[in-house]
């Protein structure tokens, strides 16, 4: 974490938060994804999960996209749980600090690539699929998976070679 406010101030401070995090993993029923703890590691590092926590299923679209949900939920669920473990445990204060969840709020929302890889996917493809030869293309390939209800990948990527080639 890169703010001041929500940075570990000791090492009884990152046990406390890391004691939040394997919390929230039970919580939210993931502690399979988890696979052990190392105080010693870096402040960034000290949790170590399992492999499937990294692995995304190789399945349809729409089955990514809930997996990957599900995993930025339990990321988000571990860092508040952190944080909130340190302040409101560890330190014994009734709520969060306004700065503390300021930040915790920048770092989760703010600062996250979805925002920026959504704006980015949403500026690509609007100057993709307005362009005349890709929106051809695009209701040509349509009509042939219309047609053809199944295509290999072999077939579909010599379909859509010329846009390679653009």
């Amino acid at each position: 974490m890169n703010n001041d406010s929500i940075k570990y101030t000791d090492e009884t401070d990152k046990s406390f938060g890391l004691a939040g995090m394997a919390i929230s993993l039970m919580v939210w029923d993931a502690e399979t994804l988890l696979d052990h703890i190392d105080i010693d590691s870096g402040p960034d590092s000290a949790m170590h999960m399992a492999p499937e926590f990294y692995l995304s299923p190789t399945v349809s679209a729409k089955a990514m996209w809930t997996h990957n949900l599900r995993r930025f939920e339990i990321v988000s669920a571990m860092l508040v749980a952190n944080v909130a473990c340190r302040h409101l445990v560890n330190r014994h204060v009734g709520s969060l600090p306004a700065d503390v969840d300021s930040a915790l709020r920048r770092f989760i929302i703010e600062e996250d690539e979805s925002l920026r890889a959504y704006s980015k996917a949403m500026n690509y493809c609007r100057r993709l699929f307005t362009h005349n030869a890709v929106a051809s293309m695009a209701s040509q390939f349509s009509q042939l998976i219309l047609e053809r209800r199944r295509l290999s990948s072999s077939e579909i990527f010599q379909f859509l070679e010329p846009l390679a080639r653009m």
